[in-house]
Order: C-alpha cells, then structure tokens, then sequence
C-alpha cells in the first residue's frame, strides 16, 4: 500500500472503527447512524434489531448524504490521489468507491474482502481493543467469538 503510494480510505461507522483502526488510515463513514426517532423509523428500527441487530450488534443506519464532499476535504486531488478503500467484509467499500467514481476520482481500489479477510501482518500498525478482523463483529455474536477463541486456546494448550 505504502509502496504504491495509496492513501487508505476507511468508510465504516464509527462504532466499528472505535475497535480497531489501521494507524494513519482516513476515515470518511459511508453509513450513519440513524437518529430519526418518527414513527415508521422506530418501526424499522424495532425490526432491523430483531432479525440482525441484536445478533451482529448493527445500529440503523442511513447513508451519509456528505460522503464524497467530506472526503474531498480530506482528499482533494482527485486526478492523482491514490485512494484504497476498504471496510469489514468489501461490500460497503463497492459502493463508497462508486460514489467516488461519480465525484470523478480516477485512482481508487478496494480492498477485497475487507478487513475481515486481512492477516494481523497485513497493515503496518492497528490501533484499538479489537484485533482488525473482527472490529465489525457485534452483539451476540462477538460473545460466540470470544468463546470460540478460549476454545482454541484451550485446545492449544491440551
């Protein structure tokens, strides 16, 4: 990354990158989380936390309006900047790096697979609690994490 002279673009929300963030990394949140508190929204909302929210830990979100203008603020040179963008899993990076295709930026990648996918060695230093991997793991299933890593541990050991 450094080598090819890539700037490193992280668009999760805020609440996941708290986990763990690549050192030096820029971040420009793709999705916000919703604070519409109307009626209908507190219907979705009710929704989304039964069927994922309360299993993955995901607040509601909504897409940040002021995604590409923020990131011309941090980024303006959009003919030369080198620009990787990445998230968990790739799939919200897609679509930042379409959004910034249409703001006319004309060197941008993605990272395949997320930071789901990348090795502990893979980025030069990580800040945050979390190891990078699992920074988008939430809810009931970070405790599902957590005892699948004692078991590992245990059975290391054994």
């Amino acid at each position: 990354m450094e080598g090819e002279g890539y700037i490193l673009l992280d668009i999760r929300p805020e609440w996941e990158r708290e986990k763990a963030c690549v050192s030096g990394s820029l971040h420009v949140p793709l999705f916000l989380k919703d604070m519409d508190n109307s009626p209908i929204t507190l219907l979705k909302k009710w929704v989304h936390f039964g069927y994922i929210g309360l299993w993955t830990g995901q607040n509601f979100t909504m897409i940040n309006d002021e995604f590409v203008k923020q990131v011309e603020q941090k980024i303006p040179d959009k003919d030369n900047a080198k620009v990787l963008v990445a998230c968990g899993e790739g799939l919200r990076s897609l679509m930042a790096i379409s959004k910034l295709h249409e703001g006319e930026y004309r060197n941008l990648a993605w990272l395949a697979g997320g930071f789901n996918r990348a090795a502990d060695r893979d980025f030069p230093a990580v800040e945050g609690t979390e190891k990078l991997q699992y920074a988008t793991i939430g809810g009931v299933s970070y405790y599902f994490l957590q005892l699948l890593i004692l078991l590992q541990a245990v059975g290391k050991e054994s």
